[in-house]
């Protein structure tokens, strides 16, 4: 089975707003860490930061690892020059990026702790770069035992994992896929793992993409009960404002998720009939990947130092700070983007993996 046009379209359209959730997820206000005692408000604008960055923009993630593993499989016969053809590609797409972005995060941080007046914006909580050893080094760049120094990057870490495992994969989806797609779905919504990477959102989602491919399934497929979907969801999201300290609001959560990706998914559909924001959604596609690398540390150096300059002390402000601040990070980027693609196109396409627009 092959990708049509339309959904081709619908897989880009996905892929910005995506990402900007990506951003929102790592906003949330109570993620900050300084030196220094910060204001924050517990009533609705926290209600609200809580729906989105905790619970909404949690279907990013899990939807990303989706469709990689559905676009990896489509139209995927099995041999092993395929998959080394394959495996070359990813070389381009994910780990040249991948080893780039930590590498200039690491040595970014290194020039940062070294100029003592940018250290009072460091929490000192992370143990600093001038202690590192040669094992702490290789960590900090492969992210090993712990996330990668750009700590995004634990996504295509653990993409490339996944991509590693397709032979495994490929004899699974010929044996036994329903019962080991069961027995993943079980452990990744009790949260039983017993292994560091991949993670049970990656090896789940990804392996899940990836057999709706191999069985020739259209990952659109539900769209007939898209209404369904996203009437759900909007209820769960109710129901999780509500049990907020609820010992069970993990679990409403997680079928949160499985809910919203398939309302992302429908919705696609209907942004296609919306021209103008269709014809944004898929000017900004080819930019995702380069927001997705460079809105950490970006995000974290502009809340500190707005957080710094206007020390909020009011729901509204709090909130303003919490939409204005990921808003400005994201068009930093898409101009940071547009300014490479015209002085440094190749340089740009090699270190965003081959995606441009």
């Amino acid at each position: 089975m092959k990708l049509d046009h339309v959904s081709s379209e619908r897989l880009n359209l996905l892929r910005f707003p995506l990402i900007v959730g990506v951003v929102f997820l790592h906003a949330y206000a109570g993620n900050i860490e300084t030196t220094t005692e910060i204001s924050r408000s517990e009533g609705l604008s926290d209600l609200i930061q809580y729906l989105i960055s905790k619970r909404i923009t949690r279907i990013s993630v899990p939807l990303f690892f989706l469709i990689s593993g559905y676009l990896f499989f489509l139209n995927f016969e099995w041999s092993l020059d395929n998959y080394i053809r394959k495996l070359s590609r990813r070389v381009h797409s994910l780990l040249i990026p991948f080893l780039f972005w930590n590498s200039l995060t690491l040595l970014l941080l290194v020039i940062a702790e070294s100029i003592p007046a940018v250290q009072i914006y460091f929490s000192g909580q992370n143990r600093q770069i001038y202690s590192f050893e040669v094992f702490d080094y290789f960590n900090a760049l492969l992210g090993i035992n712990r996330f990668p120094i750009s700590y995004q990057f634990w996504f295509i870490r653990d993409l490339m994992i996944m991509v590693l495992l397709v032979p495994l994969l490929q004899l699974i989806f010929r044996t036994v896929p329903i019962p080991f797609l069961g027995l993943l779905g079980l452990l990744w919504f009790f949260l039983i793992w017993p292994i560091y990477m991949p993670s049970p959102a990656a090896s789940l989602f990804f392996c899940l993409g990836a057999f709706f491919a191999f069985s020739g399934q259209n990952i659109f497929a539900f769209d007939r009960y898209g209404n369904i979907f996203i009437s759900i969801y909007i209820a769960i999201l109710v129901l999780l404002a509500l049990t907020r300290e609820n010992e069970l609001n993990g679990y409403i959560n997680r079928i949160g998720i499985l809910f919203g990706m398939a309302s992302a998914l429908y919705i696609s559909k209907l942004v296609l009939k919306i021209k103008t924001l269709k014809s944004f959604l898929l000017w900004t596609s080819g930019c995702s990947f380069f927001v997705f690398a460079v809105h950490e540390p970006t995000l974290g150096i502009f809340r500190k130092l707005s957080y710094k300059l206007i020390t909020p002390n009011s729901d509204i402000t709090i909130l303003a700070l919490y939409f204005i601040v990921p808003l400005a990070v994201i068009s930093v980027s898409i101009m940071s983007y547009v300014t490479l693609k015209m002085i440094a196109p190749k340089f740009l396409s090699v270190i965003s993996g081959g995606r441009s627009w």
